[in-house]
């Protein structure tokens, strides 16, 4: 890809949606206040900075902001809240992403701005990832658009805040790059990388089963799989050492977000309790979005590679299996889904301003939510 590409395809796009954003925070948050006095009891870990870097710094950005700081024994630091912390709560958020925000802060970032760089940074690596992916695929018009589906999706303001989303995307794809070319000793790597990052970024690992037959990657391929689960096995090892517990990350999940089952189980969950228009477990935003990708899984099965859909298919679903909570930024991952909606918006001209005329004013929407600090997902 040739630098006036990059400019044209990943940049503009790129700038255009993050400011439009920017702007809608910075308005919401100076017209309708902050949201924190009414929710006393919830984790607050970093002091007040200028609107336009707070308002990207919200619910588990605190989280992070706090691990980078102090580690992972921050026990003291939540016994003054209210909610109820406990003492390895912190162990659900995995450990890449507030390493690396600890790194910047050492060469003297505030801690706020660190992690909208770091964030920013991964998304650009991302968006330029997925465009060469489709552009291999498909053609530039797919893959120009698979860009602008990705960044007008309503719950992307999260690959710009301070959180781990667009760093698990940028290794996800990553990955599947590096399979697609044969690289396996990088795949392992990054394998290993993506695991420390999200627990869910381990399910591109089946998923990638695929692209190690179709390259035909024999031994090496096989073997560049295992950094997924070896990555996993070195946070257990270390909340063994630090807790006394090698699960203490999956407990913590399964008590925020429900016992898992099946698919069906965040569609129960969300009939138990009175509909809302965005809240946790009954969000009528969340249940459209995940109907929406949902269907559109029957498309990306049958026209994308095999591990492409696979992926796709565990990534939508396993989220489902607990709670609608947080089921639309959860769902960022599921590159292949704006991947395909990008090659099906290049066969009419209407598609993708449709699209985006839908999503951008939702995304506006949640991103007014998120800098006011009440809940967006």
């Amino acid at each position: 890809m040739s630098p006036e590409t990059w400019l044209r395809r990943i940049l503009v796009p790129f700038l255009l949606t993050r400011a439009a954003l920017l702007a809608v925070g910075f308005l919401a948050l100076g017209l309708l206040g902050s949201a924190r006095s009414s929710m006393p009891g919830n984790l607050v870990a970093h002091e007040s900075v200028a609107v336009p870097l707070e308002i990207w710094a919200r619910w588990d950005s605190e989280w992070y902001l706090l691990i980078a700081r102090h580690g992972y024994q921050v026990g003291d630091q939540l016994r003054n809240y209210s909610v109820g912390y406990h003492e390895g709560d912190a162990a659900g958020f995995f450990p890449l992403y507030p390493a690396l925000l600890g790194a910047l802060q050492r060469l003297g970032l505030p801690a706020v701005l660190a992690g909208v760089l770091l964030s920013n940074a991964a998304l650009l690596l991302a968006l330029t990832l997925l465009y060469l992916l489709c552009l291999a695929e498909w053609d530039e018009s797919a893959a120009a658009n698979s860009v602008w589906v990705l960044l007008g999706f309503p719950f992307s303001l999260f690959l710009s805040a301070v959180y781990s989303e667009s760093l698990a995307l940028a290794l996800i794809l990553a990955s599947f790059y590096l399979a697609r070319h044969q690289r396996w000793g990088a795949l392992a790597a990054c394998g290993f990388l993506c695991a420390l990052t999200r627990p869910t970024a381990l399910l591109a690992a089946p998923a990638l089963v695929w692209e190690v037959i179709q390259r035909r990657g024999g031994w090496r391929g096989a073997a560049a799989l295992l950094g997924f689960p070896a990555g996993l096995a070195a946070f257990s090892a270390y909340c063994a050492v630090e807790f006394g517990n090698p699960l203490i990350w999956a407990e913590r999940q399964q008590r925020w977000r429900g016992d898992v089952s099946g698919p069906w189980q965040a569609f129960l969950r969300f009939c138990e309790s009175k509909p809302q228009l965005h809240g946790a477990h009954n969000s009528i935003l969340e249940l459209i979005t995940a109907v929406l990708l949902l269907a559109a899984l029957v498309p990306v099965l049958r026209r994308t590679p095999r591990s492409w859909g696979t992926f796709a298919l565990l990534s939508l679903l396993v989220p489902l299996s607990s709670t609608l909570w947080s089921f639309g930024r959860l769902s960022l991952v599921a590159f292949p889904v704006f991947a395909w909606l990008g090659a099906w918006a290049r066969r009419d001209a209407f598609r993708l301003p449709a699209y985006l005329g839908v999503t951008l004013p939702l995304g506006g929407f949640l991103m007014a939510l998120f800098a006011c600090g009440w809940w967006a997902g």
